[in-house]
């Protein structure tokens, strides 16, 4: 592997799987995976960072045929991407809410009632959202930074919403938390289960955030505990729930998706970070359709 000229890893190609067999980047060297259940520097099977990412099947191969794509240990072609990109720009839902974000959270008061209007919380939960039930799940033991449930719609939905706040861009690394947090989430948009008494019990307290306690309710909408829990147990159980996970995001134009799609249709380069943002989020639409869930990402226009 080359970065401008020079070499920085040696990949491996084997019948079955592309290893990674060496990384030229001194800043992780010494950095080791463990167990949690060890002592710091105990853990007998410990690896190095380098070690795990290959063992894990980490890495992401692009190729010079833009349909051609290793991700996640499998070798996966995609002529969507050079065929105009319409089924991955169906999961990108644009909002012109977004242009005014300046951060992802905003700022904080004492006795503050609710999110900073140009925040991209504070978009979600006054423009975006249209959930009879809303509960802001954010910092602790998070499933989601917002928690949705629209019990008045014919089928009623789930909807869990990860907010994110950057400058627009084609970057991958602006989705890496994001897409992260929502696949490891996945599970938990059955709502139901052990887990549902403690997080009802959790968000019974107000929002603090940076030492401030304000007075942000978590129950944002639906009314009280008790209603908020009875709509929901009468909900999910129905049989044609849709349920749904949302990148909200300030830091993605669908203009500039659909003009890198243009431009790669057109038989012109794009830079590889859209590569890699394609395989990322293609990833997540998938990760979610695997369980019956849909994927999008709510971005600027």
């Amino acid at each position: 592997m080359e970065f401008e000229g020079a070499e920085v890893g040696v990949l491996r190609i084997n019948k079955s799987r592309v290893a990674l067999k060496h990384l030229d980047t001194p800043a992780i060297d010494a950095i080791f995976i463990e167990r949690a259940d060890h002592p710091v520097g105990a853990d007998p099977q410990r690896m190095s960072l380098l070690r795990y990412l290959d063992s894990e099947d980490l890495g992401t191969v692009l190729f010079s045929d833009l349909a051609l794509a290793y991700v996640n240990g499998s070798l996966f072609r995609d002529e969507a991407m050079i065929g105009g990109g319409a089924e991955f720009l169906r999961h990108l839902q644009p909002r012109p809410e977004l242009i005014a974000a300046t951060d992802e959270k905003g700022t904080f008061a004492k006795d503050q009632t609710a999110f900073d209007a140009d925040s991209v919380f504070g978009i979600i939960a006054n423009a975006l959202v249209t959930d009879d039930i809303l509960i802001c799940d954010d910092l602790g033991d998070e499933w989601a930074d917002f928690i949705g449930v629209g019990t008045t719609t014919s089928p009623a939905t789930v909807n869990f919403y990860h907010a994110k706040h950057g400058a627009p861009s084609l970057s991958a690394a602006a989705f890496h938390e994001a897409v992260g947090q929502g696949i490891k989430n996945l599970g938990r948009l059955s709502l139901s289960g052990d887990g549902m008494a403690k997080k009802y019990a959790s968000w019974d307290d107000i929002y603090r955030k940076d030492k401030v306690d304000t007075a942000i309710r978590r129950y944002m909408r639906g009314g009280t505990r008790v209603e908020v829990e009875g709509a929901i147990a009468a909900t999910v159980g129905a049989p044609d729930v849709v349920r749904r996970v949302f990148i909200v995001t300030s830091s993605l134009s669908r203009a500039d998706v659909e003009a890198a799609f243009a431009r790669i249709a057109a038989g012109r380069s794009v830079r590889p970070n859209f590569v890699q943002l394609y395989w990322i989020l293609m990833g997540f639409f998938s990760a979610c359709a695997e369980i019956g869930a849909v994927g999008y990402v709510i971005c600027q226009p």
